[in-house]
């Protein structure tokens, strides 16, 4: 069972880590790629669609490795909380 809440934007939160590294990874993309047109001196127009180009290749990657890091997480502390909530429940019957 999943357990889905919203924030107060009314965004699953489950996406919020999948969106983040969508902008991050291809944030880190496009900027790679200004910065390698400016030291090998491209043109701005070649270096911008580039730049474009990997920006919008790499934030569908960081959207996927985002969301199996929300699932990883989840699952973890899910196994975690369960664990020790059974422990607890041992204690309290014995």
């Amino acid at each position: 069972m999943r357990i889905v809440r919203a924030d107060s934007e009314g965004l699953e939160v489950a996406t919020v880590m999948a969106r983040s590294y969508a902008a991050c990874l291809g944030l880190i993309a496009f900027v790679i790629c200004i910065i390698r047109g400016l030291i090998i001196s491209n043109s701005p127009d070649g270096t911008l669609s580039h730049a474009l180009v990997m920006l919008l290749v790499f934030a569908p990657v960081g959207y996927f490795l985002g969301w199996i890091a929300d699932g990883l997480i989840r699952q973890s502390v899910e196994a975690n909380f369960r664990r020790a909530l059974k422990k607890a429940q041992e204690r309290v019957s014995s």
